[in-house]
């Protein structure tokens, strides 16, 4: 039922009213993983600024439900701007106290027509299901959306037992021309250009399932970009990359927030298909680990997201005690 009060508003992350839109995402959150520190709101302000400001490689804009006055949804829009030109990325989120208000399906419509008058005829979305029955997909159920890829969330409780980290560095240790480097927040200038290209390939090496997103532009300006906007969000990003013959050919990244240095997120882990065979992603992670470890011996637990069928790294993973905790899906629907 819809509730009878309810407005859809316009904000901007330096607005009043944008601390209790952020709220609305720690409580959802909250409610899905208790155990999880949820999102500062120095993230959402930096991010929103970001989207805002020109120049960049997306733009977007922000929603919010009101409920007598008070923000009980939130939406955020993100518009790719050098890569994907039908593609807007939806995220949503209603406060638990306002579910089945019809908040969530007044907010998935202003979605879509603010992705239409941006020329926009595709919608991407996740859902996070720590277990099954998550509202989250059956929203997304409910309004016909198709769910396009399923990767499983595991987590690494640490400290990293000694004896895994070292059986997994012997199997992965070789002399064979590849040397281990490690970086934190900005990647070296001299391999600036190799980082591009891997993130490039990101967009079309790794497993996408059947979600219909095209291969993304990167190059060193807007690697500089992401990694500014990691900073400004409050994070630090741990790295490790695979070099040979003077070229970045492998890396992994392990996001730290910094407000709350609980729970660290791993990010994107890739090798150039080319230089597969060497367990370059095995040695690299053992690296950002141990990186963790001596940086942020106060980090708990590490989350990673893989699809199953990536079977090299879900056995790296669980070579070093990643266990199931649920599932991150990613769903489309067509304009």
């Amino acid at each position: 039922m819809t509730h009878p009060s309810h407005r859809i508003v316009e904000l901007g992350p330096d607005d009043d009213l944008f601390p209790d839109w952020c709220e609305v995402w720690a409580a959802a959150a909250r409610d899905a993983r208790p155990d999880d520190p949820p999102r500062p709101a120095r993230e959402h302000v930096a991010l929103g600024r970001e989207l805002v400001a020109p120049g960049g490689s997306r733009n977007g804009t922000h929603r919010a439900a009101l409920v007598d006055g008070a923000v009980a949804g939130a939406l955020r829009l993100i518009f790719p701007l050098r890569d994907n030109p039908s593609l807007a990325i939806v995220d949503l989120a209603v406060h638990p106290a306002a579910r089945r208000r019809g908040l969530g399906g007044a907010l998935l419509a202003e979605a879509r027509t603010l992705a239409a008058g941006h020329g926009r005829t595709l919608l991407v979305g996740e859902v996070d299901e720590p277990a099954p029955g998550a509202p989250g997909r059956a929203f997304a159920e409910r309004h016909g959306w198709t769910r396009d890829l399923v990767e499983t969330r595991r987590e690494l409780a640490l400290p990293v037992d000694a004896d895994r980290l070292a059986a997994l560095e012997a199997g992965a240790a070789a002399d064979d021309g590849y040397e281990l480097v490690t970086w934190r927040d900005r990647t070296p200038d001299a391999l600036l250009a190799d980082r591009a290209l891997l993130e490039r390939r990101m967009t079309t090496d790794a497993p996408h399932g059947d979600l219909p997103v095209g291969e993304e532009e990167w190059d060193g300006d807007r690697i500089r970009e992401y990694e500014a906007t990691c900073l400004a969000r409050g994070r630090t990003v741990l790295s490790a990359g695979a070099v040979t013959g003077g070229r970045l050919v492998g890396f992994t990244d392990l996001q730290v927030p910094l407000a709350q240095p609980v729970l660290a997120h791993q990010g994107g882990t890739l090798v150039l298909r080319e230089h597969r065979g060497h367990r370059l992603g095995a040695r690299m992670k053992a690296a950002a680990l141990r990186e963790l470890a001596t940086g942020f011996p106060e980090v708990r637990r590490v989350s990673t997201y893989n699809a199953e069928d990536n079977t090299p790294m879900v056995a790296v993973n669980e070579q070093l005690g990643f266990r199931t905790a649920g599932v991150l899906s990613s769903w489309s629907a067509r304009l």
